[in-house]
């Protein structure tokens, strides 16, 4: 949980904290938001920011496309706790990677694809 100040890094008051990990320009107006953000520039970075991120109390993590598969084992030996790590793209736009990992979040969850069917198919 956030400390009892209201503006703590990372906290919405009477949340828990949410963080962010990525490059130096996708994690700036994050920061500016009042996220914790964790600046990525290596592979070692990225297993640092997560392990960090794992001990913080984080509720949430937002980690972009392309610094996530370089951690993906970490983030998928963590899948039953929190935090729940979210992947998004980063400045330079989306891979399509975060849209795959909700697909399939959600299909692992209740056994059918409802967001991203294509219109005229049928799931199942």
């Amino acid at each position: 949980m956030c400390p009892t100040r209201k503006f703590a890094k990372g906290c919405v008051k009477g949340m828990h904290k949410i963080g962010l990990i990525g490059d130096s320009d996708t994690i700036r107006g994050f920061s500016a938001l009042g996220l914790a953000t964790f600046e990525v520039i290596d592979r070692a970075g990225a297993v640092a920011a997560v392990q960090a991120a794992l001990k913080g109390g984080f509720a949430v993590v937002f980690i972009t496309e392309r610094i996530y598969p370089q951690v993906e084992y970490l983030v998928r030996a963590a899948e039953s706790t929190l935090p729940v790590f979210t992947v998004i793209p980063d400045k330079q736009g989306s891979t399509g990677l975060g849209q795959m990992r909700l697909r399939k979040m959600v299909e692992r969850a209740i056994g059918v694809d409802i967001l991203f069917k294509e219109e005229g198919k049928t799931n199942g």
